[in-house]
């Protein structure tokens, strides 16, 4: 039998939604922004409408997001013409720069700043409510909070009033993509991109649900078809989120013996290893005796023959002063002088080592 698709016609009522709210929008944004309009909307908050309260509340933020962002490009002129003098700019060429006079330069600093602090104030408690989410992460809850201000005002540039939508819901992506980043960069030793991370978040919402659900726990395979990641995404981020101790800590509660003095040390060669290595590098410093001098060089660098300090194509071209492309034509015609029968059948051995 053949799937039928029926549509709710929500769709057609949200947009509707959306261009009546865009209306209203597109009236409010005409109005000009100043203390009079403010003191109305302060006005309106105290009403005992809740339909009232809301638009006020949504006119208020919408006001606040427009001075926070015009203070944001008066900022970015003012270091804009720092970097191109040199120094400090003054207030009378700070206001040239942007092409209004020095009072009202002074007019709109004020009203922007008094813009943010009751941005972040009105998001106090949003920010809050989302910081709960990312406790116990190795970030403390202040770090998280302040987090999250940076995410409001990074918002609040972004945020467009024409599309409809309040800056309220807006606001909480960025305030959880601040959070996440933060979390990701300084949560362990080694740090995590922060897609690798989502990635991360992910897995354990899906296992945690299904376990919940089932009390089973998925393969690999499974739970990339459940949460739409792919497999080696899946792998590589179980090996991330492994947890990490410190090989001074010490084993069990009675015993005042450290994990690495049970730890073998792998640096350790045997006698043949060492012959065997000091062969190889004979022979590799032989076949690159017949190649020319910058072309020794450059598979020198680039596999770090003599440091073990292995440079990137960009890094070399810094030394020789030349683009990365021109290094890269270079690596591969050296490759292929060196690569064939007689020296792949000369270093096999190598290879299996």
């Amino acid at each position: 039998m053949d799937n039928i698709t029926v549509f709710s016609g929500k769709k057609s009522q949200r947009k509707s939604m959306r261009e009546r709210v865009a209306e209203k929008v597109a009236k409010i944004s005409d109005l000009p922004l100043h203390s009079k309009s403010v003191n109305l909307v302060r006005q309106l908050t105290k009403s005992s409408n809740p339909k009232s309260r809301r638009f006020a509340v949504a006119r208020n933020e919408m006001e606040m997001a427009k001075g926070l962002k015009e203070l944001t490009n008066l900022e970015r002129i003012r270091s804009t013409l720092e970097e191109r003098i040199g120094r400090g700019a003054s207030l009378t060429s700070w206001a040239r720069a942007a092409g209004i006079d020095e009072k009202v330069l002074q007019q709109r600093l004020h009203f922007g700043w008094h813009c943010r602090d009751n941005l972040l104030k009105s998001a106090r408690s949003l920010v809050l409510y989302i910081a709960r989410n990312y406790r116990r992460r190795g970030i403390s809850l202040e770090d998280l909070l302040q987090a999250g201000n940076m995410g409001v005002l990074q918002g609040a540039e972004r945020f467009d009033h024409t599309r409809g939508y309040r800056f309220s819901t807006y606001v909480q992506y960025w305030i959880r993509k601040s959070m996440s980043s933060l979390i990701a960069q300084h949560s362990k030793g080694i740090k995590i991109p922060v897609t690798l991370n989502d990635i991360i978040d992910q897995m354990k919402k899906a296992r945690r649900s299904l376990y919940k659900s089932n009390g089973t726990f998925l393969q690999d395979e499974e739970l990339a078809k459940l949460a739409g990641i792919s497999v080696a995404s899946i792998r590589l981020a179980n090996k991330c989120s492994r947890a990490m101790g410190s090989i001074d800590q010490k084993i069990g509660d009675c015993m005042h013996v450290k994990f690495k003095e049970f730890t073998p040390d792998t640096t350790l060669k045997t006698p043949e290893e060492i012959v065997m290595k000091q062969h190889m590098q004979k022979e590799i410093q032989e076949l690159l005796e017949h190649l020319h001098p910058r072309e020794r060089q450059v598979l020198v660098l680039r596999f770090g023959l003599e440091d073990g300090n292995r440079r990137s194509l960009e890094e070399i071209g810094k030394l020789f002063h030349v683009s990365k492309e021109w290094i890269r034509k270079i690596e591969k015609a050296a490759l292929t002088k060196v690569r064939n029968e007689e020296l792949k059948t000369r270093l096999k051995h190598y290879v299996e080592y």
